[in-house]
């Protein structure tokens, strides 16, 4: 398969599914940029683990902004990438 035949693959599912790791085998195999979920960025999560109904939105709020960027500031290089999770599931 060619690189050029795509821009964005996104990969979507639960938690545990296996996402990051096909999404990293993906990028290797089609020469493509592996976008990937970024947790330890997010300022909310240890919040959100000892008080999950108050910081439940400010924690995927908090997610989908990282995802936003990440899918424009790629997008913007014109780089082809593989992400797990884009901001359509949030």
């Amino acid at each position: 398969m060619a690189v050029s035949a795509f821009r964005h693959v996104a990969v979507e599912g639960p938690i545990g599914a296996g996402k990051t790791a096909l999404a990293r085998t993906l990028a290797e195999r089609l020469d493509a940029r592996a976008v990937l979920e970024e947790p330890e960025a997010n300022a909310f999560l240890e919040d959100f683990y000892a008080d999950m109904p108050r910081y439940a939105l400010p924690m995927q709020l908090r997610f989908l902004a990282g995802r936003v960027e990440q899918t424009r500031s790629n997008q913007a290089l014109g780089v082809a990438m593989i992400q797990d999770r884009t901001c359509y599931e949030d």
